[in-house]
């Protein structure tokens, strides 16, 4: 699992290291990770469900998910959804 660090804080752990003359990962390595998600970027897709019909229906590129209107975020997955 790939752990993530706070940038403030890993500069002043080498500004420390460097200052007692020691290796930098010494300090790095005691920082705690930070608590991120990755974020998931998916579209809104029209398409026509049934033959014959006129009414557009749109879908999650990410997860399926069918959705009545285009929203920033898809309800079921998270993904945010990116402007055409």
């Amino acid at each position: 699992m790939t752990e993530y660090i706070e940038r403030n804080e890993a500069i002043e752990a080498v500004k420390h290291a460097w200052a007692k003359d020691i290796e930098p990962t010494q300090y790095i390595k005691v920082i705690t990770a930070a608590n991120v998600a990755p974020v998931r970027h998916g579209k809104w897709e029209e398409y026509m469900p049934i033959l014959g019909s006129r009414d557009l229906q749109i879908h999650c590129t990410e997860c399926g998910m069918t959705n009545n209107e285009k929203t920033p975020f898809c309800p079921q997955c998270g993904a945010k959804m990116q402007e055409d």
